[in-house]
Protein backbone atom coordinates (compact mmCIF):
# COMPACT_ATOMS: atom_id res chain seq x y z
CA UNK A 1 0.00 0.00 0.00
CA UNK A 2 2.84 2.37 0.75
CA UNK A 3 4.21 1.53 -2.67
CA UNK A 4 0.91 2.59 -4.29
CA UNK A 5 0.85 5.84 -2.35
CA UNK A 6 4.42 6.62 -3.39
CA UNK A 7 3.56 5.86 -7.00
CA UNK A 8 0.44 8.02 -6.78
CA UNK A 9 2.47 10.88 -5.28
CA UNK A 10 5.11 10.52 -7.99
CA UNK A 11 2.44 10.44 -10.67
CA UNK A 12 0.83 13.53 -9.15
CA UNK A 13 4.21 15.26 -8.99
CA UNK A 14 4.91 14.37 -12.64
CA UNK A 15 1.48 15.57 -13.66
CA UNK A 16 1.96 18.79 -11.68
CA UNK A 17 5.37 19.30 -13.32
CA UNK A 18 3.84 18.73 -16.78
CA UNK A 19 1.02 21.18 -16.00
CA UNK A 20 3.58 23.69 -14.70
CA UNK A 21 5.75 23.32 -17.81
CA UNK A 22 2.72 23.64 -20.08
CA UNK A 23 1.57 26.75 -18.19
CA UNK A 24 5.05 28.29 -18.46
CA UNK A 25 5.17 27.57 -22.20
CA UNK A 26 1.73 29.09 -22.67
CA UNK A 27 2.74 32.13 -20.62
CA UNK A 28 5.87 32.61 -22.74
CA UNK A 29 3.80 32.29 -25.92
CA UNK A 30 1.23 34.77 -24.60
CA UNK A 31 4.04 37.17 -23.73
CA UNK A 32 5.57 36.82 -27.22
CA UNK A 33 2.17 37.40 -28.81
CA UNK A 34 1.57 40.45 -26.62
CA UNK A 35 4.99 41.85 -27.53
CA UNK A 36 4.29 41.31 -31.25
CA UNK A 37 0.88 42.96 -30.95
CA UNK A 38 2.39 45.88 -29.04
CA UNK A 39 5.08 46.33 -31.70
CA UNK A 40 2.47 46.20 -34.47
CA UNK A 41 0.25 48.68 -32.63
CA UNK A 42 3.21 50.99 -32.06
CA UNK A 43 4.09 50.84 -35.77
CA UNK A 44 0.48 51.54 -36.81
CA UNK A 45 0.26 54.50 -34.43
CA UNK A 46 3.61 55.81 -35.64
CA UNK A 47 2.49 55.53 -39.27
CA UNK A 48 -0.79 57.26 -38.48
CA UNK A 49 0.99 60.02 -36.56
CA UNK A 50 3.41 60.58 -39.44
CA UNK A 51 0.53 60.77 -41.92
CA UNK A 52 -1.32 63.20 -39.66
CA UNK A 53 1.84 65.28 -39.31
CA UNK A 54 2.30 65.41 -43.09
CA UNK A 55 -1.35 66.44 -43.51
CA UNK A 56 -1.00 69.18 -40.89
CA UNK A 57 2.21 70.41 -42.50
CA UNK A 58 0.59 70.50 -45.94
CA UNK A 59 -2.39 72.43 -44.55
CA UNK A 60 -0.07 74.90 -42.81
CA UNK A 61 1.95 75.40 -46.00
CA UNK A 62 -1.23 76.00 -47.99
CA UNK A 63 -2.44 78.52 -45.40
CA UNK A 64 0.92 80.29 -45.50
CA UNK A 65 0.76 80.48 -49.29
CA UNK A 66 -2.68 82.07 -49.03
CA UNK A 67 -1.31 84.62 -46.56
CA UNK A 68 1.68 85.43 -48.78
CA UNK A 69 -0.37 86.20 -51.92
CA UNK A 70 -1.86 89.51 -50.71
CA UNK A 71 1.50 90.55 -49.27
CA UNK A 72 3.22 89.88 -52.60
CA UNK A 73 0.50 91.79 -54.46
CA UNK A 74 0.81 94.75 -52.10
CA UNK A 75 4.61 94.69 -52.41
CA UNK A 76 4.36 94.66 -56.22
CA UNK A 77 1.96 97.60 -56.13
CA UNK A 78 4.23 99.56 -53.78
CA UNK A 79 7.23 98.73 -55.98
CA UNK A 80 5.42 100.08 -59.05
CA UNK A 81 4.44 103.24 -57.14
CA UNK A 82 8.05 103.78 -56.05
CA UNK A 83 9.33 103.21 -59.57
CA UNK A 84 6.77 105.67 -60.92
CA UNK A 85 7.68 108.27 -58.30
CA UNK A 86 11.38 107.78 -59.00
CA UNK A 87 10.86 108.20 -62.74
CA UNK A 88 8.90 111.41 -62.27
CA UNK A 89 11.63 112.77 -60.02
CA UNK A 90 14.27 111.57 -62.45
CA UNK A 91 12.80 113.62 -65.26
CA UNK A 92 12.59 116.68 -63.02
CA UNK A 93 16.21 116.15 -61.96
CA UNK A 94 17.34 115.81 -65.59
CA UNK A 95 15.48 118.99 -66.48
CA UNK A 96 17.10 120.82 -63.54
CA UNK A 97 20.58 119.62 -64.52
CA UNK A 98 20.01 120.55 -68.14
CA UNK A 99 18.82 123.98 -67.10
CA UNK A 100 21.93 124.55 -64.98
CA UNK A 101 24.23 123.29 -67.71
CA UNK A 102 22.61 125.53 -70.29
CA UNK A 103 22.67 128.57 -67.99
CA UNK A 104 26.30 128.02 -66.99
CA UNK A 105 27.40 128.06 -70.62
CA UNK A 106 25.14 130.97 -71.39
CA UNK A 107 23.28 129.34 -74.24
CA UNK A 108 19.87 130.12 -72.93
Amino acid sequence: MLQEVIQAVRAAEEKAEAVKNKAQAEAKQLLRNAELEAAALKQRQLTEAEAEGRALLAAAEKECEQLVIPIEERAAQEREELISAARSKQEAAIALVMERIVKSYGHS
